[in-house]
């Protein structure tokens, strides 16, 4: 058995906090032609970014390291 606790909703303001980054920092991956690396994070805070950027044809993202410092990575296509 798995219990979650969200205390003052924090994992849906988390969630919401890294979905704005993701864009913010996609769209400065694709203005400046480089990737750009996150800090490291643990899983269920990269697969948020993973799929918030998922349909983005001009970025794609990946992780690299080993945990617990395993980050992700956003590279511009191009």
């Amino acid at each position: 058995m798995t219990i979650v606790l969200d205390a003052g909703n924090y994992r849906s303001r988390r969630e919401e906090a890294l979905i704005q980054l993701a864009g913010r920092l996609a769209v400065r991956a694709v203005q400046s032609s480089e990737s750009v690396t996150l800090e490291p994070m643990p899983s269920f805070e990269r697969k948020i970014i993973h799929n918030a950027l998922s349909k983005n044809k001009k970025i794609k993202t990946h992780s690299e390291g080993e945990e617990p410092n395993r980050y992700l990575v956003i590279d511009p296509l191009k």
